[in-house]
């Protein structure tokens, strides 16, 4: 007996892994695409006459900041963001390993028993046994490629899934440099401030000292006092600033707030790379977010296939064995064998099948169009970076002569005044063009640095698509 059930396990076993090998028609894709004209140079791009910094995958280096590069160092291991894109790939896996299971035969085993006692009127009782072992077998034959192209849907969300946690690291390396040059500027400005301030102060005491020799008229003391309110108050909101600065920098290396302290830096200090942007034919293989939606919309294709095929009718084949004994001991049981075969054809389902094909194919236009308009703005937010990199440029070189003027205005002004031979609002006016100045260069070289790393981030921040 048990000579006769490890056989026809055996039996099943090869008869389960022979139909594994059996697919029908398979999945052949075919990928729709819009058509995209890609020019042969960016618009925006200047001759070759600046050097170009590759663009590396570790691009942030090149801006030649320890502090920087420890900054993202941490963002890297600590972002919730990046674990939890971390996670979605573990998911869609998970995903991938159940579409996978549920496209081989299924092998079951089955044992019961059970004991009972009956009893008639003026009869003694009497007991039963009854025990069973049996095993099955089940295979859903894919006919017209269904469960193949189930299996493509959900390696195709697997892949948008891996992009998409590089489009998240993209992101958050950017935000993490960005964040950084905003808590700078905001400290550069605090201290401007408080050296202004501290100027105004000075200048308060001398107008001051000068209303009591009668040299000094009232509203000039007053019109200081005003200045001195109004430098406080600025550096009341430019402190602010600043630790709005540093929260949002915090939260971006998920760290607390409360105890997080970014590095100190001179802003002017840090280098300026000029990425190199290639040619508008690269950018398709070069944006992580390009290949996501490219990758997404593959899965939507396959799930189109996935609801015309579900209108043909399923084949499934099963098999099963089984052992059935009056005792516990399966002493002399019956034996049984069956094999089988179900054909199941939907006949009317109110039109439930038909309209899923539609809902189907009406996603895969959408994502088709949403692909094509990620394109474009790729394209766009590259020209962008582009020309404002060249923008900023220029306009710091315009801004450092402006603040030479100023400041000469300024020192000539206040030794006028001092002598007798200018009035106090030349001076409050000279000095506040000054400050303004100073604080309009740390803003430019802050937006020169963030032209730097936005066409870092738009030229995909030296990813490169893998070539299968």
């Amino acid at each position: 007996m048990l000579f006769w059930f490890i056989k026809k396990i055996r039996i099943l076993f090869i008869f389960s892994l022979s139909l594994g090998l059996l697919v029908g028609c398979g999945y052949n894709p075919k990928h729709e695409t819009l058509p995209v004209e890609l020019s042969e140079e960016w618009q925006a791009a200047e001759e070759a006459t600046l050097e170009y910094t590759a663009a590396n995958s570790d691009w942030w280096r090149s801006f030649q900041s320890p502090d920087l590069n420890k900054l993202i160092a941490r963002a890297l291991e600590n972002s919730p963001d990046l674990q939890m894109a971390q996670q979605r790939i573990l998911q869609a896996e998970a995903q991938l390993g159940v579409t996978r299971a549920n496209a081989l035969p299924h092998l079951d085993a089955s044992l019961g028993g059970s004991l009972g006692s009956s009893k008639k009127s003026g009869e003694s009782a009497s007991s039963s046994k009854s025990s069973n072992l049996g095993l099955s077998t089940s295979y859903e034959i894919d006919l017209w490629g269904r469960v193949a192209a189930e299996r493509a849907a959900s390696e195709a969300t697997l892949a948008s899934k891996v992009y998409d946690w590089h489009a998240t690291r993209l992101t958050l390396t950017a935000a993490v440099a960005s964040g950084w040059f905003n808590w700078l500027v905001a400290d550069g400005q605090q201290r401007n401030a408080v050296w202004y301030l501290q100027a105004a102060e000075q200048q308060l005491a001398f107008i001051e000292a000068g209303y009591k020799r009668g040299s000094a008229t009232r509203v000039e003391l007053a019109r200081q006092r005003k200045q001195v309110l109004t430098r406080q108050a600025n550096l009341k909101k430019l402190t602010h600033q600043k630790l709005q600065a540093n929260h949002a920098l915090a939260l971006l290396l998920g760290e607390s707030p409360q105890q997080f302290k970014p590095p100190e830096a001179q802003l002017m200090r840090l280098t300026i790379p000029r990425p190199n942007p290639g040619l508008p034919t690269d950018i398709l293989s070069r944006r992580p977010d390009l290949a996501r939606e490219e990758a997404q919309l593959k899965a939507v294709e396959a799930n189109v296939e996935v609801a015309r095929k579900a209108i043909y009718p399923s084949l499934n084949l099963n098999a099963s064995a089984r052992l059935a004994s009056d005792n516990f001991s399966f002493s002399d049981p019956t034996q049984n064998l069956s094999l089988g075969a179900n054909l199941v054809q939907s006949i009317f389902d109110f039109g439930k099948r038909r309209r899923q094909i539609e809902l189907s194919e009406a996603r895969q236009q959408e994502m088709l169009l949403s692909y094509y308009k990620t394109v474009l703005t790729a394209l766009a937010e590259v020209e962008d970076a582009l020309s404002n990199e060249q923008l900023t440029r220029e306009l710091e070189i315009q801004q450092q002569k402006l603040i030479e003027e100023n400041r000469l205005i300024a020192t000539n002004t206040e030794r006028l005044y001092k002598a007798g031979a200018e009035k106090l609002t030349n001076l409050l006016d000279a000095q506040l063009d000054e400050l303004k100045a100073e604080d309009q260069l740390l803003e430019l070289y802050q937006n020169r640095l963030n032209a730097s790393l936005s066409l870092y981030k738009v030229l995909g921040g030296g990813w490169k698509a893998e070539i299968n």
